[in-house]
């Protein structure tokens, strides 16, 4: 009876995974997402930040792309499905507030039974008093003084940056608009990160875990594989240096059937990971 009952337990330890913490598909990232936002905000952390970026919508240096027709209106649907699974786990009255009067307006109008109110972050009365949770979504340069006033006026309620573009590169921005966008994303708790990295890598973040870098695992087809862990978010400096060292580590072992994939493989494993996950 003994044995019957630790077969499964010894069985549970040999299958687990680095790469078990990440989503299995789309719904699931923003599942995950909400729970560890909802899981911050009942410890106290009014302020939360989730970053889900989806390869074709994002590039580092210049925040969202739509290149392909319909692309904005896949983005704007991606920001209620986070909405709705935040309105589901808060059970409380949620508002999005969305990047101009316009495209408050269209949404508005196309999501009319939507649990959640909507509005633009530069309306005048864009939040009030029977707003429990505000979530930002795709907060960009030209409103982050809207986003620095909504999170000065929030009081005891939170407030989430979902997909913000606050530090989507610092082109044509002046050396006062990057310190106060700094010193506004310090305000923040990442609960949720998922971002690819080049097309060769992928940070991740689940409050209240550390931050993990993932790269596939050459053993094991369609599996990945973590290369580091760290409490803060790693730097480019420090990926930098961690990836010249897996690179150096998979060349010395070409040809023992171990180790990490190349780039090239590297490459488009998480390139169909990451479209994987708006499917």
């Amino acid at each position: 009876m003994a044995t019957e009952q630790s077969t499964p337990s010894t069985m549970s330890s040999e299958e687990a995974r680095d790469d078990d913490v990440l989503p299995d598909s789309f719904s699931q990232a923003l599942e995950h997402a909400a729970a560890a936002t909802h899981a911050a905000i009942s410890d106290g952390a009014n302020t939360c930040l989730v970053e889900i970026l989806l390869s074709g919508l994002w590039d580092p240096s210049s925040g969202n792309l739509f290149a392909e027709e319909g692309d904005q209106q896949r983005f704007w649907k991606i920001t209620r499905k986070f909405v709705e699974q935040m309105a589901a786990v808060c059970g409380g009255n949620v508002k999005a507030l969305y990047p101009d009067m316009g495209v408050a307006a269209m949404l508005r109008n196309e999501w009319q039974d939507c649990n959640f109110g909507i509005a633009a972050i530069n309306e005048r009365n864009a939040c009030t008093a029977e707003d429990e949770v505000l979530i930002i979504a795709a907060a960009d340069p030209q409103g982050l003084n809207e986003a620095r006033r909504i999170v000065a006026d929030a009081g005891d309620r939170a407030v989430i940056l979902f997909n913000p573009r606050l530090a989507s590169g610092d082109v044509g921005l002046g050396l006062n608009v990057r310190r106060m966008r700094n010193e506004f994303l310090s305000l923040f708790t990442v609960t949720y990160s998922l971002r690819p990295l080049g097309e060769t890598a992928s940070v991740f973040r689940q409050y209240p875990g550390q931050w993990q870098v993932f790269l596939e695992d050459a053993a094991s087809p369609g599996r990945y594989k973590k290369i580091a862990e760290r409490s803060e978010r790693p730097s480019s400096d420090e990926l930098d240096i961690l990836f010249e060292d897996v690179e150096s580590g998979a060349s010395a072992e070409e040809g023992t059937g171990g180790g990490f994939a190349g780039p090239r493989s590297v490459l488009s494993s998480l390139a169909r990971f990451m479209a994987s996950l708006s499917k």
